[in-house]
């Protein structure tokens, strides 16, 4: 039996990044624009143009976590998990975040007596990695 010495560097395991990648969207044929339009305030001044006039996505991102974020209800907990995690990462700017933090979000956050969030990091990183309409990709 092995016994852990306590002076030696304990290794965490790194967590893979994930984000929404603007390319895999187009590699699922998903528009990015009509996926985040969806997603705007009332507030967003792009609501101001018609759909067709949208061409920038990164604009778009930008804008959502401008002004949806502190938007009570941006996010729900009785949203799917996906939609949960896809607008996580809009309000963070979709700034790369690590698996750990994203299972905390869902578990910690989002999770209700009435909506309780048990998964585990293994399913979760599952769910992203096989997503195939949110654009969800490992950083």
């Amino acid at each position: 039996m092995t016994i852990p010495n306590p002076e030696a560097p304990q290794q965490e395991e790194e967590t893979p990044l994930y984000c929404i990648s603007l390319d895999r969207l187009d590699e699922l044929n998903r528009s990015a624009i009509t996926l985040l339009a969806a997603r705007r305030s009332p507030l967003s001044p792009s609501m101001m143009k018609e759909d067709h006039e949208l061409d920038n996505p990164q604009e778009l991102l930008d804008e959502i976590a401008d002004y949806c974020d502190d938007m009570e209800e941006f996010i729900s907990s009785n949203m799917p998990i996906q939609e949960i995690i896809f607008r996580t990462m809009l309000a963070r700017r979709n700034e790369p975040i690590s698996l750990t933090d994203l299972h905390q979000e869902l578990t910690e956050r989002w999770a209700t007596p009435v909506r309780p969030i048990h998964i585990s990091l293994r399913n979760l990183a599952r769910i992203l990695d096989s997503d195939d309409y949110y654009g969800f990709a490992r950083a």
